[in-house]
């Protein structure tokens, strides 16, 4: 048993030590206020105070934790050694506030009320303190932990820390199931001629082949990636857009019996999820009418969810879905930079600072999008593939989880994608394959 010394019990407290003691390190433990009880006691104990007492491991505790609501600021930057601290202290076993640190960054504190958006009205991923002091690519959350479990062992051996096992979490978002079927026949028509007009017989012979069913749509790839997570013996998940046609958004659901049969034969194989429409980003009634729709023709609950574009608010978004009933999020990442948004790669539950409440909504972290390497970051296949190791290697170093998100017509490898599909297979390979340790 861990006793942890505190002055005083908060939310904000609890929070942050049940995703550190509960969710990575997995150490029985126990809250105490008393001071006393701590002074003489040889058991494992964590003075997390203003001041050193006794025998045990102290944090220097810098007050966030005891605070409420949100303020402007920007947390100082110290070092642990080799890797960057928040909340620097002259003083303690570790030179830092850890646990302010961690709940820092999982509760995307930064992230409140901030009006450095995008125009798609998304967090910048530049303005995070994690990418202005260089440790966005490492998760630097669970680099803290695990060098907390190594003081843990070296000053009390007898205590019991574990960790959870690496996993990896294949992600597939289906914003538009074809390239050709399912579209109006004037909107076909059109694109057949243009096709004609640029000389591109190729693609229009292929294009004529999938309107009269003698060649399959190049982005109905289920049955590959069936056979590929069949291969590893893994499940994988799909994100499904039931949105209306817009600017940003492509309807996925087509009265086409072919698709909507698949659909319901699937939940065995891998799990289904809602991709909320661009539009419905930010409305919570057409997050819901989107929901109901994927539901209908499901017929079961669904409580998985990735928004469209990445484009989640904190906390307006993870609200909503948590009074939606959705109970595994894959929003958290930046469409712009792959890396460690939260600076973990474990996943927490939202912690919705202005309430003071800890919501039953988990979150995952997604680390590599296929879309940010290839659009945003311009890598070329061959890197996207060095960054995706690069990234799984940093995962199982703190036995995290490894998300990574692809498209349909990605993994299809045509068009803008040659080339690409490769990468998905050797990093699905990569990312899961077991490693004896």
């Amino acid at each position: 048993m861990l006793y942890i010394y505190v002055s005083e019990v908060t939310k904000r407290l609890e929070y942050t030590l049940d995703f550190i003691f509960n969710g990575v390190l997995r150490v029985e433990y126990e809250l105490t206020t008393e001071r006393e009880s701590c002074l003489y006691s040889h058991q494992p104990f964590i003075n997390y105070s203003e001041s050193a007492f006794g025998s045990g491991l102290w944090i220097p505790s810098m007050g966030l934790l005891n605070e409420k609501g949100i303020r402007s600021f920007s947390p100082k930057i110290g070092q642990w050694d080799s890797l960057p601290s928040l909340f620097p202290s002259a003083d303690g076993d570790i030179p830092f506030d850890l646990f302010s640190g961690v709940f820092y960054l999982i509760s995307r504190y930064e992230e409140y009320d901030s009006t450095a958006l995008d125009k798609h009205k998304r967090y910048e991923f530049s303005d995070s303190i994690a990418f202005r002091n260089n440790f966005l690519q490492q998760p630097l959350v669970d680099e803290w932990l695990m060098k907390l479990k190594d003081l843990f062992l070296a000053k009390y051996p007898h205590l019991k820390v574990s960790t959870p096992k690496y996993k990896s979490v294949s992600t597939i978002d289906i914003d538009h199931v074809y390239r050709y079927l399912g579209k109006s026949k004037w909107l076909m028509f059109t694109k057949l001629m243009k096709l004609l007009v640029k000389l591109d017989f190729q693609e229009a012979k292929r294009m004529i082949r999938v309107l009269t069913y003698l060649e399959n749509d190049p982005y109905l790839q289920f049955a590959n990636l069936d056979r590929l997570h069949r291969g590893l013996a893994c499940k994988y998940i799909i994100f499904i857009h039931c949105g209306s046609i817009g600017k940003y958004d492509r309807k996925t659901i087509y009265p086409l019996i072919t698709f909507n049969n698949y659909l319901r034969q699937q939940n065995h194989l891998h799990i289904i999820g809602l991709h909320p429409s661009y539009r419905a980003s930010f409305d919570k009634l057409r997050v819901e009418t989107e929901k109901k729709r994927l539901e209908k023709y499901l017929h079961y609950p669904i409580t998985y969810s990735r928004h469209h574009y990445l484009r989640v608010r904190v906390p307006e978004s993870y609200r909503m879905l948590e009074q939606l009933s959705i109970q595994d999020e894959y929003s958290m990442g930046y469409a712009g930079m792959y890396g460690f948004r939260a600076s973990t790669c474990h996943p927490f539950r939202f912690f919705d600072i202005n309430r003071n409440e800890v919501a039953k909504l988990k979150i995952h972290p997604t680390l590599f999008m296929d879309g940010s390497l290839r659009f945003y970051q311009s890598k070329s296949p061959d890197e996207a593939l060095q960054v995706g190791q690069s990234l799984v290697d940093k995962c199982r170093a703190v036995n995290g989880e490894f998300v990574m998100l692809w498209h349909n017509n990605s993994v299809a490898g045509m068009y803008e994608w040659e080339g690409w599909s490769p990468v998905f297979e050797k990093l699905l390979v990569y990312s899961s394959r077991t490693i004896d340790v």
